[in-house]
């Protein structure tokens, strides 16, 4: 009986419940329609102009940044080429040095998945702009010009996977349940096709340039002239042009012509200070890095994993080092006088670091170093037997743990910390930037497209289109900035000069394993065993 009357009880009360709910909502048409509080509907946003801009914005995320997910297709692409090595093996590294890199263990390289969430985007956003309400012209003329910077988004996706994979699955619509998903890959040429088509139409849509500093940073015609011009170099190059075909070269050469015949764009004349400033007349596309463009990981770039604290192994910053430059890109960088630097040389072995193309103290950190204006880089050691002619890497070496650089591996407490090859990454990094003082970090881009890089792909393209004069004078134009002897080479000799010019201009800059590859070299450049060197120093006389 007492079973039966609880049963009953509880039954009434989920009556009650279905009758008072039945009541205060079951009149509400709405009830289950209630838009989302946390964040925009999607028919909300494609009726609010406002909202279509923040969706485009949203967009720019697929160019790469200085921010701990983006290094990746950064700086620290470097790793994967023969420029760096990661001292802890971030993103998949020490699986691709490895040989492990495949189907099933892409590591950090592979961006298929992250470049076709963004052009799903694009898509959509170029499926619903017409009906998006505009009230007056200028309203028209802001949907036109997104419409623009979209069209060069989804170009830069496919010019990435391009570059990266060859011919890719082409989307150009959004998917609807009802649609065929069964696509197959395009070819490479079809596939730079529509990479060239989407520039085109930003081109003839774009302003050269925006009034706003609200707009700093956007998609300008004369950055998607530029990206039109990385695709065709890239697609006349001996990788993808199997054929030879010369005409590729020529219009790679016209589409470089063009940009540089804008005059929006000039080379700045300090090299080192063109990566430490947002905005200057050589910057071309790139995103900012700033308290207002804040992924979460503004400030932490130079705090740890660059010089503001990777330098230092006693905890300075907490930081460590992570990108350890290769000996052999140190070595590229050429004497003053233009001629190769030697270690055979019995004057360029008593003080490397001296009398070499300024870039190389603008991108690379070496013993000596000047940091925080009045700290010197300390990457040397010392012996325990003070012998320090003998060979560092024969056995029986032993580093003092009492006497050895600040930044040195021989510092028992935080050599973990410290870079292994004496070398480590300093493009982009500010000197001025102390942490131990508690100064704000200052506003450094990520620079994906610049001038420097239009003259060498001029340069090159009409190298290979046959036209060396105009190769040469462009060539040096590069050299000149940076007080470089001019080149008067010709034929093979004046190809790899336009080469190596790429190699240390742009170095640590996401290049070298895109040029790398496309010249058919990667596979003998990177096979090369990595290299550091060891600097130990005679503890009495200081002599290294």
């Amino acid at each position: 009986m007492s079973l039966i009357c609880i049963i009953m009880k509880n039954n009434y009360k989920t009556a009650s419940l279905a009758i008072i709910f039945f009541i205060v909502f079951g009149c509400s048409d709405d009830l289950l329609d209630k838009k989302p509080l946390d964040k925009f509907s999607d028919a909300t946003v494609w009726q609010d102009l406002n909202l279509v801009e923040a969706f485009v914005n949203s967009q720019y995320k697929v160019l790469p940044k200085l921010g701990w997910y983006e290094w990746i297709r950064a700086y620290q692409l470097s790793c994967f080429a023969d420029e760096t090595v990661h001292k802890y093996g971030y993103h998949g590294t020490s699986d691709y040095w490895k040989g492990l890199m495949g189907p099933s263990l892409v590591t950090g390289i592979d961006v298929w998945k992250f470049h076709y969430q963004f052009i799903k985007g694009c898509n959509m956003f170029l499926q619903k702009i017409a009906d998006v309400p505009a009230l007056n012209d200028e309203e028209e003329e802001r949907k036109e010009i997104l419409t623009g910077q979209i069209y060069a988004l989804r170009a830069w996706s496919y010019m990435d996977l391009a570059a990266r994979y060859g011919g890719v699955v082409v989307v150009t619509e959004p998917f609807s349940l009802e649609d065929d998903f069964t696509m197959t890959r395009s070819s490479f040429e079809e596939t730079v096709a529509q990479v060239v088509s989407d520039l085109d139409k930003a081109i003839s849509i774009l302003p050269e340039s925006y009034t706003g500093d609200d707009d700093w940073g956007r998609i300008t015609k004369g950055a998607a002239m530029a990206m039109k011009s990385r695709m065709l170099l890239y697609a006349a190059s001996p990788l993808f042009n199997t054929s030879a075909d010369l005409s590729k070269w020529q219009a790679a050469a016209t589409v470089a012509k063009a940009v540089i015949d804008l005059n929006k764009y000039e080379l700045g004349p300090d090299y080192k200070q063109v990566f430490l400033s947002n905005k200057n007349n050589e910057i071309i596309l790139s995103r900012g890095n700033d308290n207002i463009n804040d992924d979460g990981y503004y400030g932490y770039f130079q705090v740890v994993e660059g010089l503001g604290g990777g330098i230092d192994g006693n905890g300075y910053a907490s930081g460590w080092s992570t990108n350890m430059v290769n000996q052999d890109l140190v070595d590229a960088f050429e004497m003053t006088d233009g001629t190769p630097f030697n270690w055979n040389n019995p004057v360029h072995r008593a003080n490397p670091y001296q009398n070499r193309d300024p870039r190389l103290a603008a991108s690379v950190t070496y013993d000596g170093s000047t940091w925080i204006s009045d700290s010197t880089v300390q990457f040397w050691i010392c012996e325990a037997s003070n012998n320090y002619t003998k060979n560092p890497s024969a056995p029986g070496f032993v580093i003092d743990n009492l006497v050895y650089g600040r930044n040195s591996i021989g510092n028992p407490a935080q050599k973990q910390d410290c870079s292994d090859m004496s070398y480590i990454y300093r493009k982009s990094m500010d000197p001025k930037y102390n942490v131990a003082t508690e100064q704000y970090p200052f506003n450094v881009p990520w620079i994906i497209i610049r001038y420097a890089e239009i003259l060498l792909n001029y340069a090159e393209a009409s190298f290979e289109a046959g036209n060396e004069p105009v190769a040469r004078t462009y060539l040096n134009k590069v050299r000149e900035r940076v007080s470089m002897p001019p080149v008067s080479a010709s034929g093979d000799e004046l190809r790899q000069k336009i080469r190596h010019e790429r190699r240390i201009e742009l170095c640590f800059e996401a290049h070298r394993y895109f040029d790398a590859r496309r010249w058919k070299i990667a596979k003998t450049e990177f096979s090369k065993p990595a290299k550091g060197i060891r600097i130990v120093k005679d503890k009495n006389s200081g002599t290294k």
